[in-house]
């Protein structure tokens, strides 16, 4: 056949011309009948090529779908005709061109060709013809029932020329195996394990009258909770709980966003704490022990982050809910004590120790550092401090008394080619592999001890042998002033360590005014009877004009983000230490009366760097986690890679909108 497409493209298109054609003859028979005449001639003309056309197409189809079904195979040889399984072939564009009388059940109808699918089907996505494949595949709900949609391509051709592209598309009816792939998801099994966080510290501040009711009222929240879920409820110790549920009772769950957290915090039986409780969910393991393991890491994972929170652990995946309160802090020291006895039988053991914190070292890290060193010093042990210099703070301090620690502090090259697999690594002030001063020290040695107090996030040190991880905590130089009292009756600390840990605290709790516990001052006031000069600790913080100014223009473009809620920007200047400039801008604007948090946002060059603070209305670290990064309630920050500052101001205000809404 000659001009095959372009008499293919005329049966597709003549039809709006016919119409068009005979619109225009009627209007010109009002102002001249001859040309009317010429014209209604013409229409029929083309009328008459159109049906000739769609009689030669539709030979052409019926020819195929006759070859297909006499040639091909189908259920116990019987025709596509009466195929049981819906089938119907369509054009490129949707248009239905034939259908066996499966589909016309389908369908509610018979007959129906010419016609887009979309306007019977309108779950039907057309989009799915247009595919350089040889194959089409979708899924669809349609009248309650659930359809797998596959079929092929095919070419009609004539006089072994291919004409016309179709596809064959076939219905099959999955809608048994869907109902039962999600009832198996539904009953899927749910391991849970719950704990309540703070339960030593509410029982003694409650009277003991109060006490078994307060246990009572606590245990009755969590069983109501169970029962919502026809789940299982076990108290295995005084303040911790088996609970085992269905998957779908999952969902209902996170759509309340476990408002449990907020009825057990919400008790009120003669207890002046609120209690608050911590669960650690594992799904979609491949097994019910590999739920349970999840479910355990998890709750690690919960009370690593302060409690008050529900983490579900789904394979490598975590999902957090709650948290939005401050960790509570403990008042007994046994863990200390416990700590201690475990860090000096390793120190004892090991050949050589190695200490490091995070990248761009505080004086946290530095103090903790130190205290740690004074420790195993008086164990006769001797240790290095993997530093690199860059802080101002820092490299101010360590001036003064590097005569002192000559062959102590070691740079991160010299770490790697000292350490071997039966060395001690002791990581201080974070949990992050990413961060630490040297990753590859956790890979030449197995021996890891970790002390922090960051909230714990997903990227945190598998397998330490000993951790000592406490969110409660001002900061890492309080965990270690606690520890080296313990470590060794002997020990003694210079007035530089001491000054060091004092220093750390002093940072991480901004003069003592953030994160204070009674822990806190007691450890303050161990420091300040090893000779500590505060005078000292505070010239150590001061900044020269230059900063100051920087500081002052940063806090000077200051506005509302949103009600209570203070916003920053800048650009990275030729300051040394912009990340500090930009902390110190971020604390002054809490000074602004009814403003209860603040972030401030610096352009590095290669990132956008932003600095978070709250006075503990707002869980800041919640927030930051949005945007890859973390911290404390109170004080948290985050690091944007290859992102531009006005982006990343929008990706802020996205993430703190949807705290708000969250709440």
């Amino acid at each position: 056949m000659k001009n095959n497409k372009f008499l293919i493209f005329l049966s597709r298109s003549v039809p709006y011309y016919i119409w068009l054609c005979f619109v225009f003859a009627t209007v010109t028979l009002v102002f001249d009948a001859y040309i009317a005449i010429v014209e209604y001639i013409a229409v029929a003309l083309l009328t008459a090529v159109y049906w000739s056309n769609a009689n030669k197409r539709h030979k052409l189809l019926s020819d195929y779908v006759h070859s297909f079904v006499y040639k091909g195979e189908t259920t116990a040889n019987e025709p596509l005709e009466k195929f049981p399984m819906p089938v119907v072939i369509v054009a490129p564009d949707g248009k239905m061109l034939w259908h066996n009388t499966a589909f016309d059940t389908l369908l509610g109808t018979d007959n129906i060709f010419d016609v887009n699918i979309s306007e019977y089907v309108p779950e039907f996505n057309t989009s799915i013809l247009a595919t350089d494949g040889d194959n089409v595949s979708a899924d669809i709900m349609f009248k309650d029932r659930n359809y797998h949609i596959f079929g092929n391509i095919a070419l009609i051709s004539d006089n072994g020329k291919d004409v016309e592209k179709y596809i064959i598309l076939y219905w099959d009816d999955v809608t048994a195996y869907t109902e039962l792939e999600t009832k198996y998801r539904d009953e899927a099994f749910v391991s849970c394990v719950a704990v309540i966080d703070n339960y030593e510290e509410v029982m003694q501040d409650t009277q003991n009258p109060d006490k078994p009711k307060l246990t009572a009222s606590i245990e009755e929240k969590l069983q109501l909770f169970a029962q919502s879920a026809n789940g299982i409820l076990r108290k295995y110790e005084k303040d911790r709980f088996f609970f085992y549920f269905q998957k779908q009772y999952l969902d209902i769950f996170m759509n309340d966003k476990f408002n449990i957290l907020e009825e057990i915090k919400a008790i009120s039986v003669g207890n002046k704490i609120p209690p608050t409780v911590s669960m650690g969910i594992g799904i979609g393991g491949k097994s019910m022990a590999a739920n349970d393991s999840y479910s355990f890491s998890a709750l690690d994972m919960a009370l690593g982050r302060g409690g008050d929170q529900v983490i579900i652990k789904e394979n490598d995946q975590y999902h957090f809910f709650g948290g939005k309160s401050g960790g509570v802090e403990k008042r007994s020291r046994v863990k200390s004590r416990v700590v201690a006895f475990a860090l000096r039988e390793l120190v004892n053991n090991a050949d050589k120790i190695f200490i490091m914190g995070h990248k761009r070292a505080d004086v946290d890290v530095l103090g903790a550092a130190l205290g740690l060193y004074a420790g195993i010093r008086s164990l006769g042990k001797n240790a290095y401090i993997v530093i690199d210099r860059g802080n101002l703070t820092v490299d101010k301090f360590m001036n003064g008394i590097e005569n002192e620690y000559k062959n102590v502090f070691i740079n991160k090259v010299g770490a790697v080619e000292l350490a071997d697999e039966n060395s001690l690594i002791i990581v201080v002030d974070t949990h992050k592999t990413t961060l630490v001063e040297q990753p590859a020290l956790l890979n030449i040695s197995k021996n890891v001890v970790v002390i922090d107090h960051h909230r714990r996030s997903t990227d945190y040190v598998q397998n330490p042998i000993l951790t000592y991880h406490e969110p409660y905590a001002s900061s890492a130089s309080e965990l270690v002033t606690e520890v080296v009292q313990y470590i060794d009756s002997k020990v003694k600390l210079t007035k530089n360590e001491a000054e060091a840990l004092y220093a750390g605290i002093f940072m991480d709790t901004k003069g003592f005014t953030f994160k204070t516990g009674v822990r806190t001052f007691e450890a303050a006031a161990y420091l300040r009877r090893n000779d500590v000069d505060t005078i000292k600790i505070k010239k150590l913080f001061q900044i020269d004009l230059d900063t100051f100014m920087s500081k002052c223009s940063i806090i000077e473009n200051v506005r509302e983000l949103r009600p209570t809620i203070a916003v920053a920007t800048c650009v990275q200047t030729n300051d040394d230490d912009m990340q500090l400039i930009v902390a110190q801008a971020t604390d002054e604007l809490l000074n602004i009366t009814n403003i209860t948090s603040a972030f401030v946002l610096c352009d590095m060059g290669d990132s956008t760097i932003i600095s978070a603070r709250s006075l503990g209305e707002t869980n800041v670290q919640v927030i930051m986690e949005k945007l890859g990064g973390g911290g404390h309630m109170t004080i948290a920050g985050a690091q944007l890679r290859d992102v531009a500052l006005d982006d990343a101001l929008s990706m802020l205000t996205e993430a703190v909108d949807e705290y708000i809404n969250n709440k």
